[in-house]
């Protein structure tokens, strides 16, 4: 058996995730995955909320490589573009961060890239923080949707029967979605800039 610590838990619980899925990822299941009894993983981890907030960081360890001599839009999209590749790479990982709040380094350190990028571009400290929340928020919501079709509806809704048969896949909809945001950001960035400091970068 390895040794016991935080990193192999840690490794073996994202593991475990991408095996059994979120709703069934347990410390119990962990503990038989280790082969050790749930008090001795206790002694590591004290808990299942514990444990997802291990699991969140490790999903999101690697940082974002961004040239930070792009335009400020470009910076975003392409640091949005390498959320989604993590938390497509696991299995239930967009819902996981979802339910869980950013508390550790990996988490906060995006966070912390995704603000620096707009507070440069001369986004004001009071809208800074609200739109990073939007723009991880269309990273999560996107990634927890696969691509699916919509069955055509009974009754007469000729306008969502139209769409219906022409439906986006999961990362279409995700481009999509940047496209608009960073469009209306960069029109709202354009409309104060009378009333602003000059960018930052």
């Amino acid at each position: 058996m390895a040794r016991l610590d935080i990193r192999h838990i840690t490794d073996m619980a994202v593991e475990l995730l991408d095996e059994v899925g979120l709703a069934d990822l347990s410390t119990r299941r962990l503990a038989a995955k280790l082969g050790v009894q749930s008090p001795t993983l206790y002694w590591h981890v004290k808990n299942k909320a514990e444990l997802l907030d291990l699991v969140a960081e490790a999903i999101c360890a690697d940082a974002f490589d961004i040239d930070d001599t792009l335009p400020w839009r470009d910076q975003l999209a392409s640091g949005l573009r390498q959320f989604r590749q993590l938390l497509m790479a696991h299995r239930d990982a967009a819902t996981l961060l979802t339910q869980r709040p950013p508390i550790g380094p990996h988490r906060l350190g995006h966070i912390e890239t995704t603000v620096r990028i707009l507070l440069n571009a001369g986004f004001p400290d009071t809208e800074a923080g609200g739109i990073a929340r939007l723009l991880a928020a269309h990273v999560l919501t996107t990634a927890q949707q696969a691509a699916r079709t919509i069955d055509p509806p009974d009754g007469d809704y000729p306008s969502l029967r139209r769409v219906a048969t022409r439906p986006m896949s999961g990362e279409q909809q995700f481009e999509l979605g940047i496209e608009i945001i960073l469009d209306g950001l960069e029109q709202r960035l354009t409309q104060a800039a009378p009333r602003r400091p000059a960018s930052r970068s």
